[in-house]
């Protein structure tokens, strides 16, 4: 036991020597006392009031306390919207496409009807050509023969039968025939009938705006 108290002597006396040489000496400060808190605030507050005081900056843009709320736009189209427009929108290009496409086909319908139509009108007019052109062969050949009848008979009797005859038929068969075998039928016509026939086929000759066929009489 006494050995065990004197260990705990020595321990502590050593503890003790450590703690004082750890401790500075104070007095190494010589004429100088450690600051108080307060006198440490109060040289904080000298030296922030010899600075001069900040000066406020010009052309500071003021501050705006009126803004308008951000409004939300109702018609603001969402994800979905956007989608569902897209799809009317490609809707509404294939039914444009079809409706051109049914155009087109109409237009091609009415050009080959046309041409058709073409085809036969031309079929037809050369049909009636050739008949027009058959009825003045007969005509002609008509003409010559009834020309040859007249031919052959006395002038007197030609005379007669013209004189009765439409002035059409007299005009075209005596202004056909040659002038040899014309002119005695002519002398053998009644005057008036005669001067009828005479002043029509001079004006024949001229053109429709010329004719001058007023005031002849045929009996």
């Amino acid at each position: 036991m006494v050995a065990g108290k004197l260990m705990l002597g020595a321990l502590g006396a050593s503890l003790l020597a450590k703690a004082a040489v750890s401790v500075p000496d104070m007095s190494i400060f010589t004429g100088s006392t450690a600051a108080e808190p307060a006198q440490i605030i109060l040289a904080a507050g000298e030296d922030d009031s010899k600075k001069p005081a900040a000066e406020p900056e010009e052309n500071v843009p003021e501050l705006v306390t009126d803004l308008p709320e951000p409004k939300v736009d109702e018609n603001a189209i969402v994800p979905e919207e956007l989608l569902r427009s897209i799809r009317v929108e490609r809707d509404l290009l294939a039914e444009q496409k079809r409706r051109i496409d049914l155009d087109r086909a109409e237009v091609a319908l009415a050009r080959e009807a046309l041409t058709i139509e073409k085809d036969s009108l031309t079929e037809l007019r050369d049909e009636i050509g050739n008949l027009l052109d058959r009825m003045e062969a007969a005509k002609t050949d008509d003409l010559d023969r009834l020309i040859a009848f007249y031919s052959s008979m006395k002038p007197a009797d030609a005379a007669r039968i013209m004189d009765d005859l439409d002035i059409e038929t007299t005009v075209m068969v005596m202004g056909t025939m040659k002038p040899r075998s014309a002119a005695p039928i002519l002398a053998k016509m009644a005057p008036v009938r005669a001067r009828a026939v005479s002043k029509i086929i001079l004006e024949r000759s001229q053109l429709p705006a010329d004719q001058d066929l007023v005031g002849i009489k045929l009996k």
